[in-house]
């Protein structure tokens, strides 16, 4: 009786497991989240899941033919699928083209349900649904809930494959209550754009001060912009809305799809072929696709209006319907060639129906919504701040040379060289004209002025101030004080060999590195449709920008270990080195610092910000330190235009100690000539001449 009782649950089980589950897969151009077209088809799918206890059933967005083409095509060929739902007409040909290679075979069996009333196959079933009705109907809720009597509608139109004829059943059922009521469209040329959508109802209640707006889309955007904006919201998408905004809705249909995917589904399971389906308004209100609601403030009157022609639809055939039958259509038929229907004058075909795209009777199309981009400018407080910053330190600097020539013939001026301070002066000067530039609107030639500016001004600045200290260096790390003329005649090709190098590398740039401005959308923090105008250089420009700045950092490098090896020069006037090597550090310590910045993620106004900060604070530190002891000691210490260390003879420790041992060395060399500490000090107080291009012996008679 065991091997008997074992025997019968084996069988059992192995007739369970033979039996094939029911596998369905379920297309949507979008998210169930859109509270619109795709959660309804959602929610269709639910429920014949549950109704027909269906394990496997898949949800998969895709939209266009070659996607949904590469998605469903691997999955029908390997997982045996019985049905697929293509919800969208943007399924359609995908979905028909892989009915059509398989329509024979004998081990693909799968259905596909199309939306269309076209001829059925052995594997295609089409269903279509009165969409004409519905959209009269709350075409009547608009015109007689509008305060204005203005309405608003948006549509995705011929371009999305969708003509225009649901809009004008909208117009007409507005017309058909309130024949006062002015009628503003918009295509958007798809079912499913959020940034156009929001765009175009922004414009309906901005600009034509529409009170309501209906659409024919997937989602609720329109609505939602209606909301935000104080007016009425009503439901245009199938999906309940009522149910997540509550009163906000005054008014929506739903569909309920579940009442037709499970009479489908189950004839697909039971191997009935297949056939047409079509939902619409019906008597039985079990068979009924739409589910209306009202809001409390909706008057009885217009419920009962709207509920009334419901029942009205229902009771006899479509084609008399009065968006097919009406004083339009005889007119319009004739003018763009539309079919009537037979017998009559007034009553356009189901095909005429479908390919109405221009407007009728007063609809005013207000033609494809594009959405305009809009241009991000970077701060104009910000542009002003630089230039009055730099403007006024363009001042500060010409004051300062200005008093280099009047003060010329001082000793701390006329050893400095005044030619080259005010040629490093002058450096700084193109750079804060470089910097007002860098924050000017750009341009393509804005984009090439501001990096020749700033980097010939730098190259002045920094050039002059090194080979100056490169004269200090030759002329006192000398330990047999050797007698040395280096004129300034001598120095500035020296000057000018860093902007050569300078004009070489920058012309790379302008031609070889295509520096051009272009307009750069996805960047920093912009929105969709701005952008922003900026500099951009191909591979080869970028790559001479960092030699460029190689260049920069080998001169400073330079700089440094020339202001090391001078840092023996204890005489005030000649002790530049130090007010040198002080800038050069300043500007070494900046660029550590910066550099780090802006190398991490950095949006363009920031970028500019830290730039043009950093060059203002370095060019300034710069100069300040560099001058301003100079005219310290000019209004501060200097006496009748002499310093004390011009008029006794001292010389520096290092310089005595050097002096000493060279009259050491030189003492038993009978061709040679001995120093004493006071010929040193003479030879150190005749240096006064040194940058006096009048008189260019770097020593005195003293000294031979």
């Amino acid at each position: 009786m065991i091997k008997l009782i074992l025997s019968i649950i084996l069988i059992i089980c192995f007739i369970i497991n033979s039996i094939e589950s029911f596998k369905m897969i379920t297309l949507t151009t979008g998210p169930p989240s859109d509270l619109g077209w795709n959660n309804m088809i959602n929610l269709g799918r639910i429920g014949v899941t549950k109704a027909m206890d269906i394990e496997d059933s898949r949800l998969f967005v895709v939209s266009g033919r070659n996607d949904t083409y590469e998605l469903l095509l691997p999955i029908i060929q390997n997982d045996d699928i019985d049905l697929v739902i293509c919800s969208s007409l943007d399924h359609g040909d995908a979905c028909k083209e892989i009915a059509a290679m398989y329509v024979n075979s004998t081990e693909i069996k799968t259905q596909f349900l199309v939306r269309g009333s076209g001829a059925t196959t052995k594997n295609l079933i089409q269903f279509t649904y009165n969409y004409a009705s519905v959209n009269y109907l709350s075409g009547m809720f608009a015109g007689l809930q509008t305060k204005t009597n203005k309405i608003g509608f948006i549509s995705p139109g011929i371009t999305a494959g969708a003509s225009d004829c649901f809009v004008y059943a909208f117009w007409l059922g507005a017309k058909s209550v309130n024949p006062n009521i002015k009628f503003y469209y918009y295509n958007i040329g798809s079912y499913l754009d959020k940034d156009k959508t929001k765009g175009a109802a922004e414009n309906l209640i901005d600009v034509y001060d529409c009170d309501v707006i209906g659409d024919t889309l997937d989602d609720f955007t329109a609505s939602n912009v209606a909301i935000s904006r104080g007016r009425y919201a009503i439901g245009t998408n199938g999906f309940p809305q009522r149910d997540v905004y509550g009163e906000n809705v005054v008014y929506t249909y739903a569909y309920n799809w579940t009442k037709y995917f499970v009479p489908i589904a189950s004839a697909v399971k039971n191997k009935i072929p297949p056939s047409k389906w079509y939902a619409d308004f019906n008597k039985d209100n079990n068979l009924s696709l739409y589910d209306l609601s009202f809001g409390f403030q909706v008057s009885a009157e217009t419920k009962f209006k709207i509920i009334n022609q419901t029942k009205s639809f229902a009771s006899y055939v479509r084609t008399l319907h009065p968006y097919f039958c009406n004083e339009y259509m005889e007119g319009y038929t004739q003018k763009y060639n539309l079919t009537r229907q037979p017998n009559t004058t007034n009553c356009i075909t189901t095909t005429g129906f479908i390919g109405i795209d221009a407007p009728v009777g007063d609809m005013n199309y207000l033609g494809n919504y594009t959405i305009k981009f809009s241009k991000v400018e970077f701060q104009r407080s910000i542009q002003i701040g630089f230039s009055i910053v730099s403007g006024l330190l363009i001042g500060f600097v010409i004051l300062m040379m200005i008093g280099i020539v009047k003060y010329q013939d001082t000793p701390s001026i006329r050893s400095a060289s005044p030619s080259f301070l005010n040629l490093t002066l002058l450096g700084g000067v193109i750079i804060f004209i470089g910097i007002i530039v860098w924050v000017a609107p750009i341009s393509t030639h804005q984009c090439n002025a501001r990096f020749w500016l700033v980097t010939i001004g730098f190259s002045t600045l920094i050039g002059s101030l090194v080979v100056k200290n490169i004269r200090i260096w030759l002329i006192f790390d000398n330990p047999e004080l050797k007698i040395r003329t280096i004129t300034n005649n001598q120095l500035y090709p020296w000057v000018g060999l860093c902007l050569v190098i300078n004009i070489v590398l920058m012309s790379i740039i302008t031609t070889v590195g295509d520096l051009k401005a272009i307009e750069a959308q996805g960047i920093d923090s912009l929105g969709k449709f701005e952008y922003m105008t900026i500099c951009k250089m191909n591979y080869t420009g970028a790559a001479t920008l960092y030699s460029i700045l190689a260049y920069f950092g080998t001169l400073l490098l330079v700089g440094v270990f020339v202001s090391w090896k001078i840092r023996i020069v204890h005489i005030e006037e000649f002790s530049e080195c130090t007010a040198i090597a002080k800038t050069l550090y300043s500007i070494s310590f900046c660029l550590f610092v910066i550099v780090p910045l802006m190398i991490s993620p950095q949006d363009k106004q920031s970028e500019t910000i830290i730039l043009c900060v950093t060059g203002i604070f370095i060019t300034t530190g710069a100069l300040l330190i560099f001058f301003l002891p100079k005219f310290w000691r000019i209004f501060g210490n200097e006496k009748q235009g002499s310093h004390e260390h011009f008029t006794q003879r001292k010389q520096s420790a290092v310089a005595s100690a050097r002096a000493e041992s060279a009259n050491r060395n030189n003492s038993s060399n009978s061709f040679g000539f001995s120093k004493s500490s006071a010929q040193i000090g003479n030879t150190i107080s005749g240096i006064e001449s040194l940058n006096d291009d009048s008189n260019e012996s770097s020593l005195s008679n003293e000294t031979k």
